[in-house]
């Protein structure tokens, strides 16, 4: 009758894709890029926005629209793909709802080291093992929530946000050992 009891449906859709590893994950950004050149790529670490331009340049990729999260202050219109999460689901949510969003797409990678902190290594094994290619993406939203579980619990943990220029050294500074 008056729903007490039922759960709230976040107002906001998070498609998680995941690849096993970086290089696989800045290909899929590549050939994303070719099929639709007005795709902005953001990304939330100076060090992940620098690997994949270089990886594109290696290509001869044509210039790409990469974006730092603190760069973006609206999306007029443009597909938007996330090529990380941050380790706070807070300052997402907080930037999802700044650019009006219904909808986001995160792209990430097991080898990265948020994923890496929760033992993404035993996943990428478990996926090989069922035969699973490189170039192959999983999506789930069981995925999505495991990383918003993740998410909470470095929360958690973090006292005062140091910023950082990769997610290794923002896990380094943040987490306690």
């Amino acid at each position: 009758m008056f729903n007490l009891f039922r759960k709230k449906e976040p107002s906001l859709k998070v498609i998680d894709k995941i690849w096993m590893t970086e290089t696989a994950k800045f290909q899929s950004i590549a050939d994303e890029w070719k099929k639709d050149n007005s795709i902005h790529f953001i990304f939330w670490f100076d060090d992940t926005l620098q690997r994949a331009s270089d990886f594109l340049a290696a290509q001869n990729t044509a210039p790409h629209t990469f974006f730092t999260a603190r760069e973006i202050s609206n999306h007029s219109g443009s597909k938007i793909i996330f090529a990380e999460h941050n380790p706070l689901q807070q300052k997402e949510k907080d930037l999802f709802e700044k650019l009006n969003l219904e909808e986001v797409t995160v792209w990430s990678s097991l080898d990265e080291p948020l994923f890496k902190h929760f033992g993404g290594d035993k996943i990428v094994g478990m996926m090989k093992q069922l035969g699973m290619k490189e170039s192959e993406s999983v999506e789930h939203k069981m995925i999505s929530k495991s990383i918003v579980s993740a998410q909470e619990k470095i929360a958690d943990k973090v006292q005062f946000e140091q910023s950082a220029r990769s997610q290794k050294e923002w896990l380094e500074k943040n987490l306690p050992v």
